[in-house]
């Protein structure tokens, strides 16, 4: 059982490649120092620099997921569920929970988040729709385990009171190799299989789970055991803030995953979008981040989650509002500007909303719930969709998901309004 250190379990011989750079990289100049304690920069340093790994293998394989399956010659209904799938496997949050016995969290982060992301190197030998289903499906469902102590190690190394612009400049970082990687990744999918760019994205998702591990808890952090999935019913009957929470959450969710399946059919249907086209679209995204992540974090810091995840969710509701009006290909960019707003916002602010929410202990049981309501969206909304599309068309999907982002934040709008407007 990892205690204290929580030594990197994993391989032992990354410690000098992982602090090396770390000192290469914040000995002289280093964004972190003037405001973050001492005994927490060894922490964010490694933080940063798994993070900026974990950039590369987002930008190489996230932007292009959907649309490769298109490529591949995959049906709407498939395309449906690629886009639904990181939302199914969630639907096995609170099951999951309930089975794992590592009590250590940063343990439950890293090995499954490794073995999710080396399932990407079996990407050359896909050739067909459903074989590249199947290794989505797979890294979502054994990816997902790893939220589950991820909310917990946050809460372990980093104070409350900075614990969002901490998480905010880490970010920043992961948005800059993003930015780079989907840039690109979409170019080079010009010329070489698409296969063979994830494959190398893999990699570099496997490097980042080992930086992680080198990350130091303290000693006395809470070691949690298996949930009971009887107390779920009681949390959110007694816990009435955190249920009207997920409402809002809920509603403003199933808008946002209703429109997934449409983008690359409009994208490559519609608008005729190239490969350049749609590693453009994300890179906005990834840009977008760079500027919105650290005011995200400074006004979780200042205020409540829930009141900042009100802001963000109506920005959230102008995305399918632009597809839905685009004509080409480079209007529809000035999605992933409010896209990469929104996504930045939701990365930091459901985890502090959270950490608000949860009583000590009981931390991964509420990310458990938290999970499991997305998976509950995920698993719907896209494949309603998807069914919907060859009847009313794409753009009659947007249209439908304007309405419901828009109604989803108007609700968690009155839920803020109960907030105080700083924390306690």
């Amino acid at each position: 059982m990892l205690r204290g250190r929580a030594k990197g379990f994993l391989y032992p011989q990354l410690e000098p490649l992982a602090v090396s750079a770390v000192s290469l990289s914040f000995s002289t100049f280093s964004p972190l120092r003037p405001w973050i304690p001492a005994p927490i920069r060894r922490n964010a340093r490694i933080d940063v620099i798994a993070a900026a790994f974990f950039g590369l293998f987002g930008g190489f394989t996230t932007p292009f997921i959907p649309f490769m399956a298109v490529r591949l010659g995959a049906t709407s209904l498939e395309v449906s569920l690629v886009v639904a799938s990181q939302g199914i496997v969630l639907l096995l949050s609170l099951w999951f929970a309930n089975l794992i016995r590592a009590r250590h969290p940063l343990r439950l982060v890293v090995i499954p988040a490794f073995i999710a992301r080396a399932l990407f190197l079996l990407m050359p030998a896909v050739r067909t729709p459903e074989a590249y289903i199947a290794v989505v499906v797979g890294w979502y469902a054994i990816g997902s385990i790893s939220t589950l102590g991820y909310a917990q190690v946050m809460q372990a190394v980093y104070p409350a009171e900075i614990r969002g612009r901490i998480m905010a400049v880490v970010r920043i970082g992961m948005a800059l190799t993003w930015i780079a990687a989907s840039l690109l990744g979409g170019s080079v999918m010009q010329v070489v299989p698409f296969q063979w760019v994830f494959a190398a994205g893999g990699v570099f998702g496997m490097v980042s789970s080992l930086i992680f591990s080198r990350m130091r808890l303290p000693s006395d952090v809470p070691m949690e055991g298996r949930i009971d999935l009887s107390h779920t019913r009681e949390i959110l009957r007694a816990d009435r803030r955190y249920r009207r929470f997920l409402m809002g959450l809920l509603v403003y969710g199933f808008g946002a995953w209703f429109f997934g399946p449409a983008i690359p059919i409009l994208l490559v249907d519609v608008l005729k979008a190239t490969s350049f086209q749609a590693g453009l679209l994300g890179a906005m995204a990834s840009g977008t981040w760079i500027f919105s992540y650290y005011y995200w974090g400074r006004m979780i810091d200042r205020r409540t989650a829930t009141r900042a995840m009100t802001v963000i969710l109506f920005i959230g509701a102008v995305t399918p509002a632009i597809y839905l009006v685009s004509t080409n290909a480079w209007i529809v960019q000035l999605a992933g500007i409010t896209e990469g707003l929104t996504s930045a916002g939701f990365d930091l602010g459901w985890l502090t909303a959270v950490l608000e929410y949860a009583p000590p202990g009981q931390v991964r049981h509420y990310v458990a719930i938290f999970n499991t309501l997305v998976g509950v969206r995920g698993a719907t909304a896209p494949f309603l969709a998807g069914a919907l599309i060859p009847l009313i068309g794409v753009r009659a999907v947007f249209a439908i998901s304007v309405v419901l982002t828009l109604t989803g934040a108007l609700i968690l709008r009155t839920v803020a309004q109960r907030e105080p407007a700083k924390k306690a």
